[in-house]
């Protein structure tokens, strides 16, 4: 059995930060290995413990969320960072991509989604609760529409099909069973598209793909 996804929970509210814990504990593959109430406090146990993934509330009295992340991916990059919010909080999400998380999930979305992320990021993955996409979407539609001139660059017909996978919603290793190839090679090529768009994420390739109307019609 594969070590168990150790787990460290920042949040101000101390119902939730204990609730979150108490169920995570339940999960086989989950372990939670501390529990913060507030930046400060996080950042000098985060220092001892480097868990493999961290929920960080965004809004928080001393530092937010944005500030911790920042400062754990420049000092503990490994670390995957989820953040919990809000959904009218779209600016500050996309803030917050930008300074490293890997995910965002929704204080009132399903216990589920919650497991889910932190497999997801676990597996360099990134994640995003169901309901914030379309917000996001948006967002990043509006930073991208200026960032790459329509012509400079063509995707081959291999990397329009993943890009097609990844807006169905599919892990690299989902992608990797329906195109009958390898995972390594499915992450290989979303880097190469990233790269080749001058592209931050998965969600920024799929509205690019999206606006130049590369995505297959359901």
């Amino acid at each position: 059995m594969n070590k168990p996804i150790r787990v460290f929970i920042v949040d101000d509210n101390r119902l939730l930060r204990e609730g979150l814990a108490s169920m995570l504990e339940e999960i086989e593959d989950i372990v939670v290995v501390g529990l913060a109430s507030s930046g400060t406090q996080a950042l000098d146990q985060l220092k001892q413990l480097v868990p493999d993934v961290a929920l960080i509330d965004i809004g928080m009295p001393d530092k937010d969320g944005l500030e911790v992340t920042e400062a754990l991916h420049k000092d503990f990059p490994t670390v995957k960072v989820i953040i919990l919010g809000m959904p009218d909080l779209t600016d500050e999400i996309m803030t917050c991509i930008e300074a490293g998380a890997a995910g965002y999930f929704l204080k009132e979305s399903s216990f589920e989604y919650l497991v889910e992320s932190v497999r997801s990021v676990q597996r360099n993955e990134s994640f995003c609760s169901p309901r914030m996409a379309a917000s996001l979407f948006s967002r990043v539609a509006e930073l991208a529409r200026d960032r790459i001139p329509e012509s400079s660059v063509k995707l081959t017909t291999r990397e329009v099909e993943v890009v097609n996978k990844i807006a169905d919603g599919l892990s690299n290793k989902e992608i990797a069973t329906q195109l009958f190839i390898e995972e390594q090679t499915v992450k290989n090529h979303v880097h190469n598209i990233l790269d080749k768009l001058q592209l931050h994420n998965r969600l920024e390739a799929v509205q690019y793909a999206r606006e130049r109307k590369l995505l297959n019609k359901k």
